[in-house]
């Protein structure tokens, strides 16, 4: 999630273990124990560009780093605060807001590594977007609310906003994948995997990616409570396949880590080649989700080994772009998104 809301749930974690005349101190610093494993971002290179994706939302975002995390973050915070608190209790208001950050980041669709070192899997739950104001905005009013006041009240019915918002995400997600399936059947598509991830900043749009081990298709899905389901396919595009040149080499390497972080969902995207360079985008995200052209990627040489693979965003949204995405999260019609090939 977005640093802002991060910093909010850090908060409303810690509060119901603070009393009452400690709510501001407790709200402060949950808030900054929930922000505080994004200082993985300072985990970077000038020589590899790949180093700041591949460790964010790494070690620091771990269940197990929970106890290491909080306590260094209490550490820090413990100059500030030894005349007011117990180190103990300021280690527990900081340790659950940092054990808020790696499961809310779980919730979106951008894979986080949950369990690590048991496990180098990315979790990635699809049940809420990066940026979500309608979720975020309510729960800072209430914390708000809740500090100044310092009312009960107001921290529970954020509880409960938190909630049920991301039960809904769940449920949502839920839905979209089976409309997906169904889509995928009804058009003869083998599936070997299967995923929707909410659209930008809402839970009615879903982009619904299908891998049948050769191509992966696109459909964008309108999953409004209550209506009938709306869909644009997007088309398909071949698997990446790493040509055979770059076996055992520094840019085979670097483009199996760009895989990883993609959980396997690599295409190339001429669109975006430059001076020789090949460019291979992450199919799962894109402005508008019925459109193939990716948010991020890497530019290569194909016919240089030992050169490394450049992590570049070009994210600019066309006027085309945020026209559909509009269109479609009202449920006008709107033409499918063509296909590359």
């Amino acid at each position: 999630m977005d640093p802002v809301t991060q910093g909010v749930v850090g908060s409303l974690w810690a509060l119901p273990a603070a009393r009452r005349e400690n709510m501001r101190q407790a709200a402060l610093v949950g808030w900054i124990g929930g922000m505080a494993p994004d200082l993985d971002v300072l985990i970077r290179s000038s020589t590899d560009s790949l180093l700041a994706i591949e460790y964010h939302r790494h070690f620091t975002h771990s269940l197990f780093f929970i106890p290491i995390g909080g306590l260094i973050t209490a550490l820090v915070l413990w100059p500030f605060f030894r005349k007011r608190q117990p180190f103990f209790r300021l280690y527990l208001w900081a340790g659950l807001g940092y054990a808020s950050h790696g499961l809310l980041d779980a919730c979106t669709s951008y894979g986080t590594y949950l369990l690590w070192p048991l496990t180098e899997a990315r979790y990635a739950w699809n049940w809420i977007s990066v940026i979500d104001p309608v979720y975020s905005v309510p729960l800072a009013i209430l914390l708000a609310v809740s500090v100044w006041r310092r009312s009960r009240c107001s921290l529970v019915l954020a509880w409960i906003w938190l909630v049920a918002y991301m039960s809904l995400g769940a449920v949502q997600n839920y839905r979209a994948e089976h409309i997906v399936a169904d889509w995928a059947r009804e058009t003869g598509i083998t599936v070997e995997r299967l995923v929707a991830k909410p659209a930008f900043a809402n839970l009615i749009l879903w982009r619904g990616l299908v891998d049948d081990g050769q191509r992966f298709h696109l459909v964008a899905v309108r999953n409004l409570p209550g209506s009938g389901a709306m869909l644009w396919e997007g088309g398909s595009v071949a698997r990446f396949q790493r040509p055979g040149g770059l076996t055992d080499s520094q840019l085979a390497l670097d483009i199996d880590r760009f895989d990883h972080f993609s959980s396997d969902w690599l295409f190339r995207y001429p669109d975006y080649d430059a001076d020789g360079q090949w460019f291979v985008g992450d199919f799962r995200y894109a402005i508008d989700p019925a459109s193939q052209r990716p948010l991020w990627g890497v530019l290569f040489d194909p016919a240089d080994p030992d050169s490394r693979a450049r992590y570049t965003t070009p994210r600019r949204v066309t006027e085309e772009e945020r026209a559909a995405f509009f269109q479609r999260l009202r449920g006008d019609l709107v033409p499918a998104a063509p296909s590359r090939d």
